[in-house]
């Protein structure tokens, strides 16, 4: 069994610079994507650290489980390869701060993924999305590191007015913030006919799971569905930029 992937990056309809990045290596089983914050070339150097960054603590430490040490409860040797490596892309965006504070605002959210077999291992800060396509339809994996998710998860707000509140943009979580950082790990195994979709706010924030769905469904491959969705994002309103992989087993 091996991975098949794509993965597409557009500056979309409004925006005049893409500040996201992305990352496809199936020799690694590392797929990642990374919306910058902060406006040009800030934003754009954030999202850029964070998959240099998480893309060497991967392939640096690849066989080296037991080399960790210690792992955090409830985590196996690739969560915390994985979350280590988000952190450290934390830290390598508050240390390019440092040495140019005129990029201070600068941040990034990240959804990553790692698999080996059938289990994946995926870490997550701010708002970038991760969701599962199967025959049972779609399914959202990640929460939003949101103030409108918080809002929902309260009971205060409903899904559907958190997609037309005028906050719905303000994160709780990014990386290079500077505050202590809450990366959401989880495991979990993929099943024979699913893929894995990792997607940036412009894709969520601009067509629907219906739509997304559907779009997958009725392409003939992933790279026509990577652009069927990119191509929908731009079509209803292209407001921000947007990345899309998609990622799966064939059987070679």
């Amino acid at each position: 069994m091996v991975l098949e992937s794509f993965g597409k990056s557009d500056v979309g309809s409004v925006r005049k610079h893409n500040e996201d990045n992305f990352l496809v290596r199936e020799d690694l089983g590392l797929f990642i994507v990374a919306d910058g914050l902060g406006g040009h070339a800030a934003g754009e150097v954030a999202s850029k650290i964070v998959v240099e960054r998480i893309e060497q603590y991967i392939n640096d430490t690849a066989g080296q489980g037991a080399a960790l040490g210690a792992l955090e409860a409830g985590l196996s040797a690739n969560g915390q390869r994985l979350k280590n490596a988000v952190l450290m892309s934390d830290k390598a965006i508050t240390d390019d701060i440092t040495l140019h504070p005129e990029r201070e605002t600068m941040g990034s959210t990240v959804v990553a993924c790692l698999i080996e077999g059938k289990a994946v291992t995926m870490a997550h800060v701010g708002d970038s999305r991760a969701y599962i396509l199967g025959r049972g339809g779609i399914r959202q994996l990640t929460k939003d590191h949101s103030w409108v998710a918080d809002q929902v998860e309260s009971g205060f707000m409903t899904a559907a007015e958190a997609k037309r509140h005028p906050f719905r943009n303000v994160i709780t979580q990014a990386l290079g913030n500077g505050v202590d950082l809450e990366v959401s790990v989880q495991e979990f195994e993929m099943a024979d006919g699913e893929a894995l979709l990792l997607c940036s706010d412009g894709l969520t924030g601009m067509v629907s799971d219906d739509q997304i769905f559907s779009i997958y469904n009725q392409a003939s491959n992933l790279q026509g569905a990577v652009n069927g969705l990119v191509s929908k994002a731009i079509d209803n309103g292209g407001e921000d930029n947007v990345s899309v992989v998609l990622v799966r087993h064939c059987h070679s």
